[in-house]
């Protein structure tokens, strides 16, 4: 079986001119970035969300604006409702729209469930909201001292003028922390100026006298042992400057951290002391002052006032307690639900969130009450659907258990389902008039399978799996459209569905696991789970709502196919919001081929997502030959953070005959420095020894780039764009990875079949005209025309002679040169700078 992960990245050390199609200049270090972090927007104005103002439901929220889209109400983290499915965005519980398909934790809005149990151990959340208050003086964990720790709603706020004078108070403390945030700028660019004024003063000092030492040596002078020895301390006073920003940034990092720190110490000591006031005086705020975005609100006359002082810090007087009935726990868990919805998601985490491995229960516990159920399903006596039923009706829920079969661990698609074999159990519960499937069981057992290196990657699959707890939330209030890829039940009205399915047809359905459904996946069209090849190859695509890694195994049920013959045999290529799998078997026979997801690329873990038994039952003349042995075809995470965006070959497959292959990139930076590497997979021998020579730059500017592919041979090519991703080492060398990869297939090349030219680093914004080959003859008369707009200077270096280019209309330069009688590189150079002499190389050629 071969496992293969379809997100590794790919990193290219440019040391040297032979592995890149460009070059990298000898100033690349030399400017630090000093362009600001990127700023955190607030979902709703788009502006600045500051530390102290700061709102995070997955997005970030001003406090002010955390407000019901529909009638503005202001909203708090325990009546927010996140539609994401509709329109995204925060509502009050009145006018959030209703859910369409898979409901998850975040689109509950359920109030009570994540922050189960009710009793909490710190006394400092007095200060995050009325409920949380309201928590403890029940339990009587603290007194009131004074009229800000009594129990408020947000009706008291509102009468009492609270929100319009925080919205004053806040725009004022905002004026203080830009100020804040603008001298810490400051002294950040005046620390970095100074230090690059002292290391380059150090530097020409050291330059001098290393020049004035090899003088008085006349005699010894080697100009190549000057410029080495230049070299070396340029790299040396680079790393010093590094170090010395690195150790720089740490310190003002911290700085700037206990600055904040004590700010906002500052900031919510006065918005504390305000509230308290308009609390005791319990009068309500003149409508006209509510109006004035620029009230004025007097800090200093609060501070005459009784500054409330928080609770005394002492042991807490009511412990938390493991509940030894069944009323006493539903009781607490569903005192504050307000809909059947609410009890059943409260109940649902509060069993699923414990981690049975870890969950000790002392011996002593009753087996009748909850924790002895608990320990009932941890000893395997006893079963979550038990709880989850009692439960259920202790909250007044109409629960049921229903038998059937499932596709559970161990089975594979296609296998026959008869007897005992495959038999399971799950609940639906009755919310609200409507049956809704809830399995705690496959909710909060997750199978994890073991984890596969590159070195055991075709090892059998004999390691013994690994359970761990974690709650999945496609298991509550599952769709029964969904639901129905799992689970049979014994009676077809239990399916919920208004035209139930047979067991033949429920066998035929694909193996589908919950993170396919986790991550938004679809198939494009019905699938069985036995697909047939089709001219030697079966195509599956799945439909994807964002960029996910993706990984695959291929194994055949002949056990004596070597996992050699099985490598290269799936192609899999992500075009647009499509993933595409091609299956090309390398015989005749049946193989199991499973899908794998995750969200993250960096992660290891991979979710087992769907699986299908692929049937070759067609003769050796279909056979295709494997694909380039690369792990996917198509963008990576990285394109998107480096702004690129294709414009022409969406597709990352592209067929190509006669003529070359033009493709162009739409860019949002245009600094981003870009490299490729094209390589060729066969099927024909050849004597080519660089097929980076098949690729060029047509052109870049501050927008897009465009690049141009010839393909010399027929067969298969891997074209793949690379973008840095990480600063210079101290070697001078930069780190790629991969941004998008694409398959060439050549059906038959064109009868131009001589290398390209070479662009590197610095040729931006030109056109070349004249010559559009890479190889020049010996001893000619070539013509060059280039039209380069940031050139002032335009040059041909071939050996130790420079060909200076004059200047035509529309910024294009026309030189003709003799390419003399030694083979070698011809190098185009343009001056880009006026005030500095410096040549860049834009162009190579090979004079051959």
């Amino acid at each position: 079986m071969i496992l293969h992960r379809a997100s590794d990245s790919v990193m290219l050390r440019a040391v040297s001119e032979e592995g890149m199609s460009s070059d990298a200049d000898s100033d690349a270090c030399e400017e630090l970035d000093r362009r600001p972090p990127p700023q955190d927007p607030c979902y709703r104005c788009r502006k600045r969300v500051y530390p102290v103002e700061r709102i995070d439901v997955g997005v970030l929220f001003h406090r002010r604006c955390f407000r019901c889209r529909v009638c503005g109400l202001q909203l708090s983290l325990r009546t927010f409702h996140f539609d994401q499915e509709n329109d995204p965005d925060v509502y009050c519980k009145n006018h959030v729209p209703k859910f369409v398909g898979t409901i998850d934790g975040e689109a509950l809005g359920v109030r009570t469930a994540l922050n189960a149990p009710k009793v909490t151990k710190n006394k400092e959340d007095y200060g995050r909201s009325g409920t949380f208050a309201l928590d403890y003086e029940r339990s009587g964990i603290f007194t009131p001292q004074s009229a800000l720790w009594t129990t408020t709603s947000g009706q008291d706020y509102e009468r009492s003028g609270i929100f319009a004078l925080q919205s004053a108070l806040e725009s004022q403390q905002k004026v203080e922390e830009d100020e804040l945030y603008d001298t810490i700028r400051r002294e950040k660019e005046h620390k970095l100026t100074s230090i690059e004024r002292e290391l380059e003063l150090e530097k020409e000092r050291s330059v001098r006298e290393m020049v004035d030492a090899f003088e008085q040596l006349k005699k010894h002078r080697d100009d190549g042992t000057l410029e080495l020895e230049k070299r070396k301390l340029e790299a040396h006073y680079r790393r010093r400057k590094e170090e010395r920003v690195r150790l720089l940034m740490e310190r003002l990092s911290a700085d700037a951290k206990e600055s904040v720190a004590r700010l906002i110490e500052k900031h919510s000591q006065e918005m504390l002391d305000m509230i308290s006031q308009r609390l005791s005086v319990g009068e309500p705020l003149d409508e006209s002052i509510e109006m004035d975005e620029d009230v004025d609100v007097d800090v200093t006359d609060r501070k005459s006032k009784e500054r409330p002082q928080p609770p005394d810090v002492c042991p807490p007087e009511v412990a938390k307690r493991e509940h030894q009935s069944f009323t006493d726990l539903v009781k607490s868990l569903t005192v504050n639900c307000e809909t059947d919805l609410e009890k059943a998601r409260t109940i649902f985490r509060w069993i699923t969130v414990k981690d049975l491995n870890k969950l000790v229960i002392d011996e002593t516990v009753s087996p009748d009450s909850p924790f002895g159920l608990l320990r009932g399903i941890q000893m395997g006596t006893e079963s979550y659907h038990d709880l989850f039923k009692r439960l259920c009706s202790y909250a007044g829920l109409y629960c049921e258990v229903i038998q059937g079969y499932s596709k559970g661990a161990g089975y594979r698609p296609g296998m026959r389902i008869e007897g005992n074999k495959f038999r399971n159990s799950w609940t639906a519960v009755n919310i609200a008039g409507s049956w809704c499937f809830i399995n705690c069981n496959w909710g909060a057992r997750h199978v994890k399978g073991p984890q596969y290196s590159d070195e055991d990657a075709a090892a059998d699959d004999g390691h013994p799996q690994q359970f761990f707890y974690k709650c999945d939330e496609f298991y509550f209030v599952t769709d029964p459209e969904d639901h129905i890829y799992q689970h049979y039940p014994d009676e077809p009205k239990w399916q919920l569905l208004e035209c139930p399915i047979t067991l033949t047809e429920f066998i035929t359905l694909p193996i589908v696991k919950s993170p396919f459904f986790n991550y938004g996946l679809r198939f494009s069209v019905h699938y069985d789970c036995i697909q047939y090849t089709q001219n030697g190859i079966v195509v599956l695509q799945l439909k994807l709502p964002k960029l996910l890694g993706f990984g695959y195994t291929f194994e055949a049920k002949d056990k004596s196919l070597s996992a050699s013959r099985l490598e290269g045999r799936i192609m899999l290529r992500i075009a647009g919001h499509n993933a595409i799998f091609t299956i090309a078997p390398p015989k005749s026979g049946r193989y199991f081929f499973t899908v794998y997801a995750k969200d993250d690329w960096n992660s290891e873990s991979l979710q087992s997502a769907c699986a299908f038994r692929i049937k070759c039952v067609e003769n050796r003349d279909v056979i295709k030959s494997p694909f380039p042995k690369v792990p996917f075809f198509g963008p990576t995470p990285c394109m998107q953070r480096c702004g690129m965006v294709p414009e022409t070959h969406i597709d990352p497959l592209i067929n190509c005959s006669h003529e070359d292959v033009v493709c162009s990139f739409k860019l949002e930076d245009p600094e981003v420095k870009l490299s490729s590497t094209f390589k060729y997979h066969g099927p024909w021998e050849n004597d080519i020894p660089d097929f980076q020579r098949y690729v060029f730059v047509k052109h870049r500017d501050a927008t897009s780039v465009t690049y141009q592919i010839r393909c010399p041979l027929q067969g298969k090519y891997v074209f793949t764009i690379l973008g840095e991703t990480g600063q210079c080492g101290e070697d001078g060398s930069i780190s790629y990875d991969c941004l998008f990869r694409y398959l060439v297939e050549c059906r038959q090349p064109g009868k131009d079949k001589r290398p390209l030219p070479r662009a590197c680093h610095r040729w931006l914004q030109g056109t070349l005209l004249e010559p559009m080959t890479g190889d020049i003859p010996l001893d000619r008369n070539v013509a060059f025309r280039v039209r380069a707009p940031l050139a002032n200077d335009v040059s041909l270096l071939i050996g130790d002679v420079w060909f200076h280019f004059k200047e035509l209309h529309d910024s294009i330069w026309e030189g003709s040169v003799n390419t003399g009688t030694t083979p070698g590189k011809a190098k185009l150079y343009a001056k880009l700078d006026k005030e500095r002499s410096r040549f860049s190389p834009l162009i190579e050629f090979q004079v051959k």
